[in-house]
């Protein structure tokens, strides 16, 4: 998978069937393990527990009785994500992610889901939230804010790189506390955004298919990066301007023909190729409209392209960073 073992901070993550990623986190004294998405868009940590938790697929539970650092809560909670819903209740345990050991943090303990709800066919186990304290549905402090108030990283920054399908290994690193040099080339390229922002919105515009300018953003649009997302979401009928576009020309077996999507951000172009819009098992798009969105999500695709850096070393002010991946 590369170079992923030069920072003990890294966690190397697995991509199943070319679509979502997630690495290992453990709970608890001793650590229990379970498979995480490490999603920017969400700021909470749960995971699976109890004997009421129904799934389809295997999944690793939570035992608070196996934990000599368990404290209880009891809060009830529920979390909504695009996919799937869950209740559970509020505790706090210590929690190993790359080497780090933070302690004392809170996560919820998910106790069951909707019959036929898509996370009981996940093949992770749960999800931790890298994003901002303000969208914290348990409105407790976020794993990566309890890294940076514990002084448990040198650098107040974590970095995404997500492997291609072509890629050795297919799979990931997130690093906190610094960067993999391996996974990208060049320097990255800025955009500031507020701390108090629910979503780290930054502003972008034009949206090309080729060299042909859509019209779309002409004006401005809202955007965050959300390594949760496998797809790029915006308003339906931006999506079914460029889904449209691209159908016209789609073929699988000949990707060449399809242009770059190339999104505008702060006077930089940034090109998102076919072979990471493209989704080859069924041979769709990875747009995806939205009538509930006025803002637009750089998912999956684009991470694949653009290795990208959170960086909290000038707060309140987070930069997010792109650098073209390899």
């Amino acid at each position: 998978m590369g170079n992923t073992s030069f920072n003990k901070h890294g966690v190397e993550l697995e991509n199943s069937y070319d679509n979502i990623y997630y690495g290992d986190i453990t709970i608890g004294t001793p650590g229990q393990r379970f498979t995480v998405v490490f999603d920017t868009g969400s700021s909470d940590l749960w995971v699976p527990s109890g004997d009421k938790w129904e799934a389809d697929e295997p999944h690793n539970l939570y035992d608070s009785q196996k934990s000599s650092t368990y404290k209880p809560n009891g809060t009830n909670v529920a979390l909504g994500y695009a996919t799937g819903d869950l209740k559970g209740i509020l505790s706090s345990d210590t929690v190993d992610i790359g080497g780090i050991t933070i302690t004392d943090q809170y996560f919820t303990e998910a106790r069951s889901t909707p019959e036929k709800d898509p996370l009981r066919e996940a093949p992770f186990d749960g999800i931790l939230g890298l994003g901002s304290p303000q969208i914290s549905a348990t409105e407790t402090r976020p794993v990566w804010y309890s890294m940076m108030r514990q002084g448990k990283i040198e650098e107040k920054m974590f970095s995404i790189w997500y492997g291609r399908s072509e890629d050795s290994g297919a799979g990931g690193e997130i690093v906190f506390g610094g960067k993999n040099t391996a996974h990208y080339t060049g320097e990255h390229f800025y955009v500031n955004v507020r701390e108090d922002d629910d979503y780290f919105f930054f502003q972008m515009n034009n949206i090309f298919f080729g060299t042909i300018d859509t019209n779309i953003c002409s004006t401005g649009c809202k955007v965050f990066v959300d390594s949760g997302s496998t797809s790029i979401v915006g308003p339906s009928g931006s999506i079914a301007d460029i889904k449209e576009r691209i159908g016209a020309k789609l073929d699988c077996k000949n990707l060449e023909k399809l242009p770059d999507v190339t999104f505008t951000i702060e006077g930089r172009s940034f090109s998102v190729s076919p072979h990471d819009y493209i989704r080859l098992s069924d041979c769709t798009t990875r747009f995806v409209g939205s009538d509930n969105y006025d803002f637009w999500i750089l998912g999956m695709p684009f991470i694949r392209a653009f290795h990208t850096v959170f960086d909290f070393e000038k707060l309140p002010t987070v930069r997010v960073g792109f650098a073209k991946s390899v």
